[in-house]
């Protein structure tokens, strides 16, 4: 059983013939690319009972031999895969069940229906290009350019994408190789493999925004290992969405992709106090300006979408004409934020930046650089460590709400983003205790950012009613805004008289640590 570590790139196929003349492969010593055809069948059950355990079984074909290969799903820490890999020479396009066994899919092959309901799930057919880079002493890495297609049920999805794949030295290399490469091309971090594309098109599965992954803590990880862990799933949140971020006008990619960010700034706070805040510094500040730059373009998706559309939905009699002209401009604004959102995420920049950071989680350098306070904290127990956290976010949360004002827009929303960075905390450690105990607390704080959410809403229409009413002095105009303004401030109401009862259930709450 050998184990698989590799970052994967995808690269525009007019740009990909570029990496061999590419003045980082030209200073490195390394072989001539050698090409090569490859062939691989996928096999599945139509119940997909490989899939659900996340396991994929590929027979290749590789100068008229055929090689099978089990593949567990293995982690994804900071954008590096890592995942077992068990192969098997077979003499013909046949699978090898003693070979399925030894790699540890014994209860499966005991099973006569299993063996008998495999078949073809998905073809893959590329032409692979391969060169073994030595960017120092005792380090090899492979370089493959993979272009071709993925093939399932007569769709077809092509396919082009770089892989480096350690073959000895530090993992970290790989990161540095994958920067000085997305400094002369156009190249992205990609955590989807080749399996999970071919399922996907095999179960004509469309690109579809992705909300964040239950957290995958268990109670022997020390804190490091969790912390790690914790920001690498909010990296993968926010990477599912990039794509549609960028190719999409659907305002739940921007949404979804601001929420991994919050979260993953929330998760550096948050272990801040085992794992020193200025180790990120830098990537911290990039994070903050791109929250910024996608929250402009979510707050007017909502503005848009909720306040004009509700408002503005049956017309409002000798306002229409002028309501109208409202809506242009509003969408007109919406637009360019998008723009700018979209500008981001595909500026180069970006995955320099989003490789320098995950090189950052993966080289676990900031263990050399605790104090005394922080050694304390990353040597407890992971539950004990957790435990600690969540009482100081509830603290936080419960003295806010204690000295709320309803009447002031800053103290609502600063027990709204309290709020948020509690539910987050919980939502990470949930593993750890009780499922019962964390569902009902977090059911409660759901319902007060839910209300405290469409208060902030609120606030935010009327700061964009502002920017929109200085663009005319015309009776008609203003008398539209003035409408909506007053549209904004009874929904507002509305909620606000929610929001005491509200605060009062989760008050009666429990903790589950």
């Amino acid at each position: 059983m050998a184990q698989e570590i590799e970052l994967k790139l995808s690269v525009p196929p007019q740009d990909a013939p570029r990496i061999w003349r590419s003045r980082t492969l030209s200073s490195l010593p390394r072989s001539k690319p050698v090409s090569r055809r490859l062939f691989s069948a996928y096999y599945d059950t139509p119940a997909r009972d490989l899939a659900r355990r996340g396991v994929a079984l590929r027979l290749r074909r590789e100068n008229g031999r055929w090689m099978q290969t089990v593949k567990g799903s293995g982690t994804a820490v900071s954008g590096l895969h890592a995942r077992s890999e068990f192969e098997t020479e077979v003499p013909a396009q046949f699978i090898s069940f003693p070979a399925l066994t030894e790699a540890g899919l014994a209860e499966l092959v005991e099973d006569a229906a299993f063996r008998q309901s495999l078949e073809v799930v998905f073809t893959t057919d590329f032409m692979r290009a391969t060169s073994i880079a030595e960017p120092a002493s005792g380090d090899r890495i492979e370089i493959s350019l993979d272009r071709g297609d993925i093939v399932a049920g007569g769709r077809h999805e092509a396919l082009c994408e770089i892989e480096l794949e350690l073959k000895s030295g530090s993992a970290t290399r790989l990161f540095d190789l994958a920067a000085e490469l997305a400094g002369e091309l156009p190249l992205r971090l990609d955590n989807v493999s080749k399996a999970e594309r071919g399922y996907r098109l095999a179960g004509a599965a469309s690109l579809r925004p992705v909300k964040a992954a239950a957290s995958a803590l268990l109670e022997d990880m020390n804190v490091d290992a969790a912390f790690q862990a914790v920001v690498s799933a909010c990296l993968q949140h926010l990477q599912a969405n990039e794509r549609g971020v960028l190719e999409s006008n659907d305002p739940e990619y921007i949404h979804q992709a601001r929420v991994a960010i919050r979260r993953l700034r929330c998760a550096l706070g948050l272990f801040g106090h085992a794992v020193p805040k200025p180790h990120f510094a830098g990537s911290l500040t990039w994070l903050k300006s791109l929250a910024a730059t996608l929250g402009a373009a979510r707050d007017r998706d909502v503005f848009c979408s909720g306040l004009l559309a509700e408002a503005l939905s049956g017309g409002v009699g000798s306002l229409h004409t002028s309501a109208r002209t409202i809506r242009q401009r509003a969408a007109a604004q919406r637009g360019l934020a998008r723009k700018r959102a979209k500008a981001a995420l595909a500026d180069p920049g970006y995955t320099q930046r989003s490789l320098a950071f995950s090189r950052l989680l993966a080289e676990g350098a900031w263990a050399q650089t605790r104090d005394a306070a922080h050694s304390g904290m990353a040597a407890l127990p992971l539950t004990e460590f957790a435990a600690k956290l969540l009482l100081h976010r509830d603290r936080k949360v419960r003295k806010r709400g204690s000295e709320l004002k309803r009447d002031e827009p800053a103290t609502l929303h600063a027990l709204r983003i309290q709020i948020k960075k509690l539910r987050y905390a919980c939502e990470f450690f949930a593993p750890l205790f009780g499922r019962k105990a964390v569902k009902r607390y977090l059911s409660r704080l759901e319902a007060l950012q839910d209300i405290l959410g469409e208060l902030n809403d609120a606030a935010t229409a009327d700061r964009l009613l502002d920017e929109l009413a200085s663009r005319t002095g015309d009776p008609g105009y203003q008398q539209t805004v003035g409408f909506l303004r007053g549209y904004a401030a009874a929904s507002a109401d509305a909620r606000l008289d929610e929001l005491g009862e509200a605060w009062e259930r989760f008050e009666r709450t429990e903790s589950f640590w």
